[in-house]
């Protein structure tokens, strides 16, 4: 199944005896097979053993992968009918990751993604002139670039984390302040669906709420057919960069010419100004 906040796959293997050897190696099977970010093992009782291996596998894990070992208790108060409980008796530690991460040269990342970006920018802008005036690369794992039509929709290049698998994506990302009119938006091309994955070629992955700290965009995004990561996939560049470049403008020529019937005109054109004030304030 998968977890609320983020939609990441979640893997669990179930037992009512003790831990064993045959569930812990299945949960790290099922795992690895299906590209999950959390792995739980339920259980009456841990054995040392495999306590302590979940614990090493949380060691040597990265950040946004994590295993878990829950104990499966029956409580009682009183004469009461008993009720299950569910302690946690392994997890991740989030803070000891946190800080190997941070002390593993995190310069190298940021230093990939510059390249990245500084190789993507002039090549897109000799493709579409006129699209964008930005003239320095990024430095994290994201640009961010206008559409020609309305300032309710930009269209956002990034490497991300999607469903377990690193990724590159294109996004059409809806933000316009307010989380009704991101739904009128987000409904509106929701829509136009068919039409907009036909100019696109291909099938668009659509998310009403995006889990962005804030619950009120929407994006709709595709994807690079392939996993990838800025440094490790460094020989895969020129073949990740043609394709960001052409579905950046598949992507445009998919979502412009709706965004004018998007809203009502006195709503969009209202917004568009005090969306465009806080870009670019008199």
């Amino acid at each position: 199944f998968r977890e609320e906040s983020g939609n990441e796959l979640v893997v669990v293997e179930n037992m009512f005896d003790p831990t064993d050897h045959d569930h812990l190696g299945k949960l790290i099977t099922y795992a690895a097979g299906l590209g999950a970010s959390y792995a739980v093992l339920i259980s009456s009782e841990f054995r040392d053993e495999h306590r302590s291996a979940l614990t090493w596998l949380n060691s040597v894990s990265t950040e946004d992968f994590g295993f878990f070992g829950v104990v499966l208790e029956a409580w009682c108060i009183d004469n009461s009918r008993p009720a299950v409980r569910l302690r946690v008796d392994v997890k991740p530690d989030r803070w000891r990751q946190r800080i190997q991460a941070a002390n593993s040269n995190p310069s190298e990342i940021f230093q990939a993604y510059e390249q990245f970006w500084t190789r993507f920018l002039p090549e897109f802008r000799d493709k579409y002139p006129g699209w964008t005036r930005a003239s320095s690369p990024g430095k994290n794992h994201m640009m961010s670039f206008p559409s020609s039509r309305s300032n309710l929709l930009k269209y956002h290049p990034a490497f991300c984390r999607h469903e377990g698998r690193y990724r590159l994506r294109v996004a059409a990302y809806i933000d316009t302040g307010d989380a009704e009119n991101n739904r009128a938006v987000f409904d509106h091309l929701h829509g136009q669906k068919e039409r907009i994955e036909k100019t696109v070629s291909e099938e668009l992955h659509w998310e009403e709420t995006v889990n962005d700290g804030k619950g009120r965009a929407s994006r709709i995004s595709l994807y690079f057919p392939d996993d990838i990561r800025v440094v490790e996939g460094k020989p895969r560049w020129p073949q990740a960069l043609d394709w960001l470049i052409d579905a950046m403008g598949r992507m445009r020529d998919a979502f412009d010419p709706e965004l004018q019937d998007a809203l009502d005109p006195e709503i969009r054109d209202d917004l568009d100004r005090q969306i465009q004030d806080i870009i670019d304030p008199a």
